[in-house]
C-alpha cells in the first residue's frame, strides 16, 4: 500500500528567500515538526540561509538539530512579527509555493448504480450510474474528516471530490467517467502549478487552516524529499 508525502525543499528555500528579502522575517518557524514537513530536514535545508534562529516546539528533542549552526529558540524569546510562520511552507496564500504533496493508492474501482449510498451515514448518494474509487487513506493517517463531500483530489488528469464520510483508513471518490484502476495514485493536494489541488483548496473546502491540515499528517506515510 502506497501512502506518500513528498516535501519540496526547493519550494521552501524559494519561499525563504522571498521572506528574508522582505526584511520582515528573521526567524524560521519549525514548530509542530515544521508544520508536518519534518523539522530536521527543513532545518538542514535552511541552515545556510542566514536566519537568526529556528523556532522549535518546547517538547522537541533538540539533540537532532545540534549539528546546525543556526540557534534553536522558543517563540516567546523573539518578536512574533519576525517569525516566518506558515508562509515558509506555502500555507498562507497563493503567493508562496506549497511544499507538501500527499498521495495514496487506489485500492479498488467498482461499478455502482444510481441511488446508492456511499460510506457510513450515506451522506452522499450516487446521482447516476457511475464508478467509485476506494482510496487507501483516512482519518487515522491525518486526513481531516471535514474533507468528506467537500475536498478535491486529482486522479489522473481529472479533479474530483471526496464523497461520503471519510473512514479510518479509506475514502471514496465518484469518478464521474474519469479513468482509474487499482494501483493508481490519488493526489490529495500538492502543487497547483502542476494542475494538482492545493492545500489552500482544502482549507477553503473544509474551513480548517492549511497549517493545521499539514501538521496532522501521520508519520505512517512514506516520505521523500528533493
Amino acid at each position: 500500500m502506497r501512502r506518500r508525502i513528498h516535501i519540496d525543499l526547493r519550494a521552501i528555500r524559494e519561499n525563504s528567500t522571498r521572506l528574508l528579502g522582505s526584511e520582515t522575517a528573521s526567524y524560521a518557524d519549525l514548530r509542530a515538526d515544521a508544520y508536518g514537513h519534518g523539522a530536521v530536514r527543513v532545518a538542514e535545508a535552511l541552515d545556510a540561509e542566514g536566519y537568526e534562529g529556528f523556532i522549535v516546539s518546547p517538547e522537541m528533542d533538540r539533540a537532532s538539530l545540534l549539528h546546525l549552526s543556526t540557534p534553536l529558540l522558543h517563540a516567546d524569546a523573539v518578536n512574533s512579527d519576525r517569525i516566518t510562520g506558515g508562509s515558509l511552507f506555502g500555507l498562507t496564500d497563493r503567493a508562496y509555493r506549497p511544499a507538501m504533496r500527499v498521495s495514496a493508492e487506489i485500492l479498488a474501482v467498482k461499478d455502482v448504480e444510481a441511488g446508492e449510498g456511499v460510506s457510513y451515514g450515506y451522506s452522499y448518494v450516487t446521482p447516476q450510474r457511475t464508478q467509485l474509487a476506494l482510496v487507501g487513506i483516512g482519518y487515522a493517517h491525518g486526513v481531516v474528516r471535514r474533507a468528506s463531500n467537500t475536498a478535491p483530489v486529482l486522479i489522473g488528469e481529472a479533479t474530483r471530490t471526496i464523497v461520503g464520510a471519510i473512514s479510518m483508513d479509506q475514502f471514496s471518490v465518484d469518478l464521474l467517467g474519469a479513468p482509474a484502476q487499482p494501483g493508481d495514485l490519488t493526489i490529495l493536494f500538492g502543487d497547483p502549478a502542476a494542475g494538482e489541488p492545493s492545500i489552500l483548496d482544502w482549507q477553503h473546502a473544509t474551513g480548517i487552516r492549511a497549517a493545521a491540515i499539514a501538521s496532522r499528517m501521520s508519520p505512517r506515510f512514506e516520505r521523500s524529499y528533493t
